[in-house]
């Protein structure tokens, strides 16, 4: 088990409409063990922002609790290891079938949840994942529309941004707004495309199967250099779409219920 990336964006309760992607972390040397260098750099970031930590799923309070447990089993190979342990109980809650709970001071909050209880929406199709959630809340919230339809993300005056640059989330193909993980870049270029005939069949990273495929062959096959800044620039810009389009949905949300 391995948690070899995060992203992370900021929207201040004070400074309502203000969004910043604030963070990232990706580990893709070959061979090396991400998992205490992630939660390290992930309490680095948040050491700063006491706000609440929104996540989508139990996929990242699972896996940081499994990182508990093996940081727990290396107390003694590790300078830091009591403080790591410290930090993950402060934002994860405890698994319900192991024996060693912990009162959680900030406990992050699960959209997923809210989702399943509260929203509804016929664009889904019956599905809670994000990459059908984000597309229908795109289509129904005029804010999302009018806000995103501009190249605002990663503008110089716009919305800070590590990995984009002027890009428009809002585009229309058939009077239907186009899910913006299809917006995201071509994995390869045409001349690397030439190379490397055998990868070419995941052009890009859209979901979280390929993100994992794509860590795999980082981690376990020897691509050129070029192929190999291709693939680390698309897990980067996946990750901060997927943070990102937290932020969609909380700020639809928010317009829903200022409107009521």
């Amino acid at each position: 088990m391995k948690v070899y990336c995060f992203s992370s964006h900021t929207t201040p309760w004070t400074e309502q409409g203000r969004v910043e992607h604030t963070g990232e972390f990706l580990s893709t040397e070959p061979g090396a063990f991400p998992n205490y260098d992630c939660v390290r750099e992930l309490m680095r970031q948040l050491a700063g922002d006491q706000g609440t930590v929104f996540r989508y799923a139990a996929h990242e309070n699972s896996y940081l609790c499994a990182v508990r447990e093996q940081l727990l089993r290396a107390a003694d190979e590790l300078d830091d290891s009591a403080e790591l342990i410290k930090f993950i109980e402060s934002i994860a809650n405890p698994r319900k079938d192991k024996d060693e709970p912990w009162v959680t001071a900030r406990p992050m909050i699960d959209l997923l949840e809210l989702v399943k209880r509260y929203h509804y929406d016929s664009a889904t199709r019956g599905s809670n994942s994000l990459k059908f959630v984000l597309p229908a809340a795109l289509n129904s919230c005029e804010l999302l529309r009018s806000k995103y339809s501009e190249p605002i993300y990663g503008a110089t005056a716009g919305i800070p941004s590590r990995n984009f640059i002027n890009q428009r989330w809002v585009t229309y193909e058939d009077g239907r707004i186009t899910d913006p993980y299809k917006l995201l870049p071509m994995m390869f270029t045409d001349e690397s495309e030439a190379e490397y005939t055998a990868i070419m069949e995941m052009d890009k990273i859209k979901d979280g199967g390929a993100a994992m495929t794509a860590y795999c062959k980082l981690q376990f096959e020897d691509l050129p250099h070029g192929a190999r800044e291709q693939m680390q620039s698309s897990l980067l810009k996946y990750c901060e779409l997927d943070t990102l389009a937290m932020v969609m949905l909380y700020e639809a949300w928010t317009a829903e219920v200022s409107l009521v």
